[in-house]
This record gives structure tokens, C-alpha cells and sequence, in this order.
């Protein structure tokens, strides 16, 4: 029994010490995303994350509801337009996007697999638009949502800018994306990585369809959550 329990301390002591490791090699390919008004006021702000060496990116559909433009924001502080969109699914909360970045882009893997409850995982974003902040907690739940299908629930504390960040596993691939907290105790959701696997890119279309700032983005509907006091980040 005793060597069992060294055995499993030894284990848990290796996985601190390959966190820094596993974040360094996450931070990378997550980005901020930065929305703007006709009048080129900042109105939005969101967190993103690489999905392909050739700029797909993944953030949340809430996020760009309603700019006239956008743009994104690398970690090392290069800003490229974001304006083609490949994929979308508003149910989710889900948007896929295409930037062309000279070089390539590092990028993550998404999981196909159902997350266990008491999973450790890591969020990765830019809260409050703080960049490359890393939280970590845990899979508290996995809910159904009334219309909207399956989310996370997570202990990995978020707020608003941290909306489209990864929620990543200890293998160091997606499970998930952030999306919405309900006012309480770190009761933070995200949207399971499963569903951006089932995205189907169509052709390729603008972000923005007008040069006057007329979105291509429709309104986004209340979001029917039997949970009280939703707060979207």
C-alpha cells in the first residue's frame, strides 16, 4: 500500500512539473480577438486558438456578433484582419475563421473524446484582456442546456475576454471552448470540443458583407439556459 501511495505521489508531482512545459506549448497558438464598430470603436473582445498550420481559428460566435470589422491579435503582438468566415454554429456558440499569416501558424488538436467529471483541465486566454493567462480547475459537470445540447461545466475560472479560449486537457489537446459563466462560485461552461470536430466548413464568405459596417453575423438569440443570472464574457 505504501509504495502504491509514493507511487501515485510521484505521479502527481511529475504532472506539476510538466504543466509549465504543456503551457508553453499552448500559449503559442492561442490569440485575442478584437472587434470593432462601423465608427471603429473596440466593442468586443474575445480570445481565439489555431486549429491548422494554415490559420483556421476557432473563437466564439458570440464574440464578432455585430462588429464591422475585426482583427487578430498573436501573442507576440502582430494584428492581422479577420475577415473570412469558413464555419459557424450559433447553437454551440461556435465560429471558425481563416487568416492568412505568413510562415504558418502553430496549432492545437481537438479531442475526440467525452471529458470525465473531475478532469483537470486548462483555460487559456486573454480575461479582461489580460493575454496568455492560463486558469485551471477542473470538469465539474457535463449539462444538458435546453436547445442547445451538451456543455461543460468547468472550475477553471474565466471572464469576459476569455469567450473562444481553449479549455485543454493534460495531454495538451481542446476539449472544449470557453463560453459563458453563470454569476456564482467559478460556475464557468464550455462548449465540448466534439462539436467543433462536427463543423462543416462551407464556402468561404465574408465576416462583414457591406463597407458600411452591416454585419453577416445575424442577431444572436437570448440564450434559453434554465440557470439563473447568465453573464456572457
Amino acid at each position: 500500500m505504501l509504495l502504491l501511495l509514493l507511487g501515485a505521489s510521484g505521479e502527481t508531482v511529475r504532472a506539476q512539473e510538466d504543466l509549465p512545459a504543456l503551457i508553453k506549448k499552448i500559449q503559442p497558438a492561442v490569440v485575442t480577438i478584437i472587434g470593432y464598430s462601423a465608427d471603429d470603436k473596440h466593442i468586443r473582445l474575445g480570445s481565439g486558438f489555431f486549429v491548422s498550420e494554415d490559420g483556421q481559428v476557432i473563437t466564439a460566435w458570440h464574440v464578432l456578433q455585430g462588429v464591422a470589422r475585426a482583427e487578430l491579435k498573436l501573442p507576440r503582438g502582430e494584428r492581422y484582419p479577420l475577415t473570412t468566415v469558413l464555419a459557424e454554429d450559433q447553437k454551440a456558440d461556435l465560429l471558425k475563421l481563416s487568416v492568412h499569416i505568413p510562415g504558418g501558424t502553430p496549432f492545437l488538436k481537438v479531442a475526440d473524446i467525452r471529458p470525465q467529471v473531475g478532469e483537470h483541465v486548462l483555460v487559456v486566454g486573454s480575461p479582461m484582456g489580460l493575454e496568455e493567462s492560463v486558469s485551471e480547475g477542473l470538469v465539474s459537470a457535463i449539462r444538458n442546456i435546453k436547445d442547445r445540447g451538451e456543455f461543460l461545466q468547468i472550475s477553471a475560472p474565466i471572464s469576459p475576454g476569455s469567450s473562444g479560449g481553449p479549455v485543454v486537457n493534460l495531454q495538451g489537446r481542446v476539449i472544449g471552448v470557453a463560453a459563458f459563466q453563470v454569476r456564482g462560485q467559478n460556475i464557468n461552461f464550455a462548449v465540448l470540443g466534439g462539436r467543433i470536430l462536427a463543423l462543416r466548413d462551407g464556402p468561404p464568405r465574408p465576416l462583414v458583407s457591406h463597407p458600411d459596417g452591416q454585419k453577416s453575423l445575424p442577431a444572436r438569440p437570448s440564450i434559453q439556459v434554465p440557470l439563473p443570472q447568465i453573464r456572457l464574457p
